[in-house]
């Protein structure tokens, strides 16, 4: 019977992206499971950023780390993991010292572990910094997944990510799921005058190289210098922060210079992510590799539709209607934005509403507790006989 359940992840900043806000909702999802004790090991950086009051129901570890934060060794994690006793821990994310930690706290007690990849395993990710990672799954990180208990997927195509590491294990997929939308209606804090009467393309979240920024700027120059309307009635706004995209900001204000309609607002959290998100039009993923991405299904809360790309493993979207289909490259995005201009009111208000009705009948946070449940006892059940 597990009473104590242990979650670690590298962060619980929302710098963290969508690890963080997963396992911050699955905690959401946990708690009225009736465990004894849930406890959170993680990193203590950037700590400003998050808000106490959604971990209140966690006991929280947090760990100094040391060297890069890309890897962030954090020995005092394994410290924490022994104090706290947990009858199985539930690690987000792979390639960080989170995992290390809990392998090592599992050969010592004989505990089951169950591994959330969150995306990291798919081929894309696995060929940058290629021989950094080739090391890291060399000293311990393949024998760390071979000797997990389970594996928590968010989708269909995780199976094929995680298939060298199965020994029979149990595997379940569980979506993530999305919160009610709840905004106050006011304007967000980079709203201008100028922007009345505009439709806000939104792309919130990470800006990485992997999220299509670059490709969506360039499709959107174009777009701009074809159709004037376009460019007069259309406004793309970037909400996050910069991941490591060399130009990235110098070329969304040449863009906002030459056209008037790109701006980069910066990182936006709680209530003003809300705002950013009340008054957008679209939301937009163009990307090239995701596990399962938060961000869209927030923005399915807010009746908001979607343009992605397939690589965002939501073709539920497009079949659906919540969502449009667009590819990666500045050749695809293009027609996507053109069409979506195109729409009349009453199919984006169908859109809408069957973005909304996505959300509350697939992504609830009672099939998130209940797959999760699942998962531990049969990754427990696969321990023991071991």
């Amino acid at each position: 019977m597990i009473r104590r359940l242990a979650l670690a992840l590298p962060t619980l900043s929302p710098l963290g992206g969508g690890v963080s806000e997963a396992a911050r909702l699955h905690l959401s999802a946990l708690t009225p499971a009736g465990f004894e004790q849930i406890s959170v090991h993680t990193l203590d950086d950037s700590m400003e950023k998050v808000d106490p009051a959604q971990w209140v129901a966690a006991k929280l570890y947090l760990h100094k780390f040391y060297g890069p934060k890309s890897y962030s060794f954090a020995p005092g994690m394994f410290l924490s993991l022994m104090r706290a006793k947990p009858d199985l821990v539930h690690v987000h994310g792979v390639w960080q010292f989170q995992c290390a930690a809990v392998h090592l706290w599992s050969m010592l007690t004989g505990k089951p572990y169950v591994v959330s990849p969150h995306g990291m395993l798919e081929p894309w990710i696995r060929a940058r910094s290629a021989k950094l990672k080739g090391a890291v799954a060399s000293l311990y990180q393949d024998r760390f997944l071979r000797n997990a208990a389970g594996f928590h997927l968010l989708t269909e195509k995780e199976t094929t990510d995680v298939a060298e590491f199965l020994r029979g294990q149990p595997t379940a997929i569980v979506r993530n799921f999305a919160e009610p939308f709840v905004s106050d209606s006011a304007l967000p804090g980079w709203w201008k005058p100028a922007y009345d009467g505009r439709e806000v393309y939104l792309f919130l979240g990470r800006i990485h190289e992997k999220k299509g920024c670059m490709e969506l700027m360039q499709a959107w120059e174009r777009l701009s210098s074809d159709d004037e309307a376009f460019r007069r009635k259309s406004l793309l706004v970037f909400c996050g922060w910069n991941d490591g995209i060399n130009g990235f900001e110098a070329r969304a204000e040449q863009l906002g210079k030459r056209f008037g309609n790109v701006l980069f607002a910066g990182p936006q959290y709680g209530i003003d992510k809300h705002r950013s998100m009340g008054v957008a039009r679209y939301f937009m993923l163009p990307s090239k590799s995701e596990g399962l991405p938060m961000a869209v299904l927030e923005a399915w809360a807010a009746g908001k539709p979607a343009i992605l790309s397939p690589e965002c493993n939501l073709a539920i979207g497009f079949e659906r209607g919540a969502a449009f289909q667009t590819g990666f490259t500045p050749e695809t995005i293009y027609p996507a934005l053109a069409a979506a201009y195109r729409l009349d009111q009453d199919a984006w208000n169908r859109a809408s509403a069957n973005a909304r009705a996505l959300v509350e009948a697939e992504f609830s946070e009672e099939s998130v507790r209940n797959g999760l449940l699942g998962l531990y006892q049969a990754a427990t059940e696969w321990k023991a006989r071991r």
